[in-house]
């Protein structure tokens, strides 16, 4: 038997390896699947005749061997049948069979009894008897299989069958929701995966339908194009997990950032100037899984409504050509759409305005879909197009639902050509999660929800400004435009304002609205940016904010416009901290608007008047507050905003010359406020900045100011990581303030909190390149603005403020921006010796060596 089985297995690896090499030649699936299929039947053959000559049992292939889908490193799913429970003989030689499978480096899932007993363990399991679905016969007797697939099917409930199926996908689809399932799809499982085409195939043939797609078309299941189509799509996503298996060597159905760009270079993408490799591969993967999805809509209830009876369905008619049955919309004329074009969004426009109807019946939306693809440039120069187009935003509710149904069935790529180059379309910066369209259509989403009463208490400033805001539609259109020029190669913000002002021109939209339509598209990501890289409590960064905005209704849109674009990154991305930077930045801004004088002297004598007002009422004598100014001098005032400078001046102006740290839990947040006060001293923030690292703590900002005395003043924002409950935050507060005390009392315990981390595997696999930029600071000799791009990782703020130190520069003030895994830091420095380029170029060069890291 040995000799047998080495042969076996040498032959069945030569099979294999030829079909694998075939395949590299010229990328065909199918015939892949032929090639490897053929290859096992030869090994169990082999073993079949030996272990079983003139047996009465039979060999069936189940699951995907049974279809014949068989991937590099699949299970090989097999059923082995006998008329009664199997003797000890022959069930001693079933488990040799099991065995010399294992030995051949198959992986063997194999169900093993007698007819009754096969029966009765798929009753009431639905992945075994899905399996059975597809079973085919291989070897021993063939009136023993019949009589095993006949019994199986007579008692296999098939409305049942269906509807656990239906249940089992929209289980399945669940579970691909998350952030990571968006990035790492599973090919196999994941919303117009395979096992999306493979359930269409089951329910079909859990009614006696023949599952191929030929027959399936003479039948009436399938159109010819709907054929063409998922065999298309099967044929791209079969490609790429035959791929993934080969290039991870084991059977992996994730497409995970370790193999994503391996298994592009091997279908043959490279990288070019505007994406990479990885890029390509993932934007046919999801237009792929989008035709998918989009049959799904269609096929589905068809083949699942061929077994309930129609004589229970409620119809109404809605007017001559549009009848409603359940909760589905239906035509009386199938070539309604095709006769008349119009109604492609007629048809759009009563699903949006009837909440009673949710989707278009199947047939309707069989033909809606096929004419749909002919919207054309005459489509789009009709007037009552354009009107009801755009008629979608100003009636605002059910906007979401109908986008997302134009999107996945096409129809927004046909009117808006411009849509069709972010359709499916990544970005591998190491923060956005969605592919661009999906992205568009969840700031979308969000947009509208800030306009829903039923949703007003999840973020109530944001709604009560949504709620008074006069143009929604406005608001709802630049989701739609702001990142509609992404891939393009150039300024996203900048392209896209020629496609919002050609879409304002050609909907009748006025000239104050395109103006606001193409200013927000154009300055979508101001206030983001301002709010996070720059200090929003110096008065002339608020007096530059204001000049761009201009008014305060640009000021509340783009408020808006920024929560719902952050919100629709990354889940990760929206925190109550980001929340109030950007609340700050708003009401800042709105006072200016308001008249409030944007004078800096006006605007820090303000603070330092308001710490003294809280100081007297608390009886401080007027004598230990003047020398607490003297200490803290008048830059102070300026780079602080009056809440920070209570909270420092209450603690410090009885102790100006004693060391001491405090620290806060910011209400209603995961974010701490910790303050040090210390003798300066070299390499000081950088040995903070390792403290908070070492203790898991995640710096969103920090300012770095030196009193007028020679003391630090540094306050930062850190992040408690989500592994703590909110109950925990009292203790790993004590924890940090415990070891910061430490350390300002002089037990220095920094040398030992060196990087430990290790950079996720999105971020190894597929990397950033780091950036660095020095600008001097107009009107302030010797003052710089440093910002870097990198990729995140533990201890990251240290190690760059270890290269300020090294070259004796002073670190003013740092805000810090973690967008997921990438961070864009900005800093502010004093060094006057950075005027000489040398030593610009040394420091740039130092800092890209440690991002680099």
């Amino acid at each position: 038997m040995q000799p047998l089985i080495q042969s076996a297995v040498q032959d069945l690896k030569f099979q294999k390896q030829q079909a694998v090499e075939a395949y590299y030649a010229k990328r065909r699936a199918l015939v892949f699947f032929e090639h490897y299929t053929k290859a096992i039947e030869r090994a169990l053959a082999v073993l079949w005749l030996e272990l079983f000559p003139a047996s009465p049992l039979c060999l069936l292939a189940t699951g995907g061997f049974g279809r014949g889908e068989m991937y590099p490193y699949s299970d090989v799913d097999l059923a082995i049948v006998s008329s009664e429970p199997l003797t000890a003989q022959q069930q001693e030689k079933a488990e040799i069979f099991v065995q010399a499978l294992w030995d051949m480096q198959l992986s063997p899932a194999v169900k093993i009894g007698s007819v009754e007993e096969l029966c009765e363990s798929v009753r009431e399991d639905i992945t075994g008897d899905t399996a059975f679905l597809e079973a085919r016969f291989l070897f021993g007797s063939h009136v023993l299989a019949e009589q095993l697939l006949q019994r199986m099917g007579l008692q296999r409930d098939t409305a049942a069958f269906i509807e656990a199926k239906m249940v089992e996908m929209q289980q399945r689809h669940a579970k691909s929701q998350g952030s990571g399932a968006v990035l790492e799809p599973n090919i196999k499982t994941c919303p117009g995966g395979l096992r999306d085409i493979h359930t269409m195939l089951w329910l079909a043939r859990a009614q006696g339908l023949d599952a191929p797609l030929s027959t399936l078309i003479s039948q009436g299941v399938v159109t010819r194009p709907e054929a063409v189509m998922l065999l298309n799509s099967h044929k791209k996503l079969a490609a790429i997990r035959i791929d993934l298996h080969l290039a991870a060597g084991r059977s992996e159905d994730r497409l995970i950032f370790d193999l994503q760009t391996q298994v592009a270079e091997n279908m043959g993408w490279r990288d070019d100037a505007h994406r990479i490799k990885s890029e390509k591969l993932m934007r046919v993967f999801y237009r792929a899984s989008k035709t998918v999805m989009q049959l799904n809509g269609i096929l589905l209830p068809m083949l699942r409504g061929r077994v309930y009876s129609q004589a229970n369905r409620i119809v109404h008619r809605i007017d001559d050509d549009y009848y409603q049955v359940g909760n589905q919309l239906a035509v009386y004329d199938k070539k309604l759409f095709f006769r008349r074009p119009e109604h492609l969004w007629k048809a759009m426009e009563i699903l949006q305005t009837r909440n009673d109807i949710i989707t278009l019946a199947p047939k309707t939306l069989r033909n809606w879909w096929a004419a749909s693809r002919k919207i054309n440039r005459a489509f789009y120069a009709d007037p009552e197009n354009r009107r009801r187009f755009v008629g979608f935003f100003k009636h605002g509710e059910g906007l979401t639902h109908v986008m997302r149904f134009l999107n996945l069935y096409g129809a927004l790529e046909r009117y808006l050509p411009a849509w069709d180059k972010i359709v499916g379309l990544l970005q591998h910066d190491l923060f956005h999660i969605y592919p661009v369209d999906d992205h568009i259509l969840t700031v979308l989403h969000n947009m509208r929800r800030l306009a829903m009463d039923s949703r007003s208490h999840e973020l109530p400033f944001a709604s009560a400004l949504m709620h008074a805001f006069e143009k929604q539609h406005i608001l709802y259109l630049a989701a739609l435009f702001h990142d509609i020029a992404k891939g393009r190669g150039g300024d996203h913000s900048i392209e896209g304002i020629a496609d919002a002002r050609r879409f304002a021109a050609d909907h009748f939209l006025s000239e104050e609205e395109s103006d606001l339509l193409a200013w927000l598209v154009e300055d979508h990501l101001l206030m983001s940016a301002v709010a996070q890289k720059e200090d929003i409590q110096d008065p002339d960064v608020i007096n530059n904010f204001c000049g761009r905005v201009k008014t305060q209704e640009r000021l509340n849109a783009l408020y808006l416009l920024t929560v719902a674009d952050i919100r629709g990154t990354n889940p990760k991305l929206w925190n109550s901290w980001r929340a109030g930077l950007l609340e700050n930045l708003f009401h800042a801004a709105a006072r200016r608007f308001a008249g409030e004088s944007g004078s800096r002297h006006v605007i820090t004598s303000r603070r330092q008047q308001g710490a003294a007002d809280q100081l007297t009422r608390a009886g401080t004598p007027e004598k230990q507050q003047q020398k607490l100014w003297q200490a803290l001098g008048s830059a102070y005032f300026v780079r602080h905003e009056l809440r920070e400078i209570l909270w420092h001046t209450a603690n410090l102006v009885h102790q100006t010359e004693q060391p001491q740290v405090r620290s806060r839990i910011l209400p209603e947040s995961d974010t701490l406020q910790v303050m040090v006060f210390m003798p300066n001293q070299p390499r000081l923030f950088a040995r903070l900045c390792r403290i908070f690292s070492h203790h898991g703590l995640d710096i969103l900002a920090a300012r770095a100011f030196v009193t007028e005395h020679g003391y630090i003043l540094d306050t930062f924002i850190v992040q408690i990581p989500p592994k703590h409950a909110a109950a925990d935050y009292p203790n790993v507060q004590s924890a940090l303030e415990a070891e910061i005390n430490n350390f300002i009392h002089g037990y220095d315990t920094t040398a030992e909190h060196t990087a430990c981390g290790i950079r996720s595997r999105r971020s190894r696999h597929l990397p950033i390149a780091p950036g660095v930029h020095l600008a001097a600071e107009q009107d302030y000799p010797g003052w710089y603005t440093l910002e870097i791009v990198a990729v995140n990782r533990p201890y990251l703020l240290a190690d760059v403020a270890e290269v300020l130190s090294d070259q004796d520069i002073s670190l003013r003030y740092a805000k810090i921006a973690t967008l997921d895994e990438r961070v864009e830091d900005s800093f502010v420095l004093f060094s006057p010796h950075l005027e000489n380029p040398k030593n610009q170029l040394a420091l740039k060069q130092a800092l890209l060596a440690q991002l680099s890291v």
